[in-house]
């Protein structure tokens, strides 16, 4: 019986270039794959994370906490804080915003009486509280 020495290649996670033998001992292991030190990054900001950095994997990719935490939780386009309940979709462009941050900049007004709006550097108006 013949036996066959099988060496097994190994590519980065994220640069999917090989890992060598010698650089193994200098690889981080996580998300079900391998990855060079300094390809270890978060796949949302490119922040490079280490063997003890709190991170998540999602979709098989690391993600820093504060990535996490803006895409599970959005950000209110008005006010810039984390929206942990509802929201409205604001505009074509669906802006997502704290329902008591949609309102009118000019009069204060709600934009629930059907009354168009338009979205100008970060705050909604009132068509009519612009004229």
């Amino acid at each position: 019986m013949q036996t066959m020495d099988v060496k097994i290649s190994l590519y980065c996670g994220y640069c999917n270039h090989a890992i060598s033998d010698s650089d193994t001992k200098y690889c981080i292991r996580a998300c079900g794959t391998i990855f060079h030190k300094e390809c270890f990054v978060c796949q949302e900001c490119h922040t490079r994370l280490f063997s003890f950095s709190k991170f998540f994997d999602v979709g098989g990719k690391p993600m820093c906490g504060p990535c996490y935490s803006n895409r599970k939780n959005p950000t209110c386009y008005v006010c810039r804080k984390p929206i942990d309940g509802t929201y409205t979709l604001a505009g074509p462009q669906e802006f997502k915003v704290h329902d008591g941050c949609f309102h009118c900049a000019g009069c204060g007004g709600p934009f629930d009486d059907g009354t168009g709006f338009t979205e100008d550097e970060g705050r909604f108006w009132h068509l009519l509280c612009l004229e």
